[in-house]
């Protein structure tokens, strides 16, 4: 939600408030009724698409990516360390195990894909050096998690990019009632002045500070 937004849901919030308060009056004027109504279900989606954003669903997704991560390559880590001590012998056998440089997840995974199907015919010479007797199937379980908290991140994501939208379209419908509002409210309580300062109040939207422009410093 941008500050402009939060703006506007604060002011929608005080003008649903005030119709609510003032009902009444405003159930005898259908077209004020329908508009209070419009804005009250708008903060109610607003808040809920802050809820999906702010859920740390992101964050998670982020956290878990990074542990599957670490786990994937400290795997593969143990085979290139162990395809060296082959390659002591069968020197080619060190090409068919370099570890990815960087984190990419395409590349570690084509990667790790590839240690799979070069591991499988030499199984036995690995775990001649001391590694797991189960050390391909563990490789292809850390592959499967690291693929899976992929999948999970980009959903929270995609859920997080639609609150966004969906928070955009909101106040635009939102803003469409208060506007109108702002022409029938006055009509309603033109002869209650406390009534129609509380509404100049409540409708009132504030303006995010503008941004100082950086002055360039003086040169000698």
């Amino acid at each position: 939600m941008t500050d402009q937004e939060r703006n506007y849901y604060n002011a929608f919030v005080r003008m649903r408030d005030f119709g609510v308060e003032n009902n009444t009056v405003v159930k005898n004027f259908p077209v004020a009724l329908a508009n209070f109504a419009t804005l009250a279900t708008g903060v109610a989606e607003i808040e809920a698409s802050g809820e999906v954003q702010s859920s740390g669903a992101i964050g998670q997704g982020t956290s878990l990516k990074d542990f599957a991560l670490a786990d994937l390559r400290a795997a593969m880590r143990k085979i290139n360390r162990t395809s060296r001590s082959l390659a002591v012998d069968d020197p080619p056998i060190a090409e068919l195990f370099r570890m990815p440089s960087g984190n990419n997840e395409q590349q570690t995974l084509a990667a790790a894909r590839a240690f799979l199907v070069n591991a499988a015919p030499l199984a036995q010479q690995f775990i001649d050096y001391g590694m797991p007797a189960d050390f391909i199937a563990a490789l292809q379980t850390e592959i499967a998690d690291y693929e899976q908290a992929i999948t999970q991140k980009n959903a929270a994501l995609d859920l997080g990019v639609g609150a966004t939208a969906n928070i955009g379209a909101t106040v635009r419908n939102a803003l469409k009632a208060a506007r109108r509002l702002r022409g029938i409210v006055p009509n309603i309580f033109a002869d209650k002045p406390a009534i129609l300062a509380a509404w100049a109040s409540a409708s009132h939207v504030e303006r995010p500070p503008k941004k100082k422009k950086e002055t360039a410093s003086p040169t000698s």
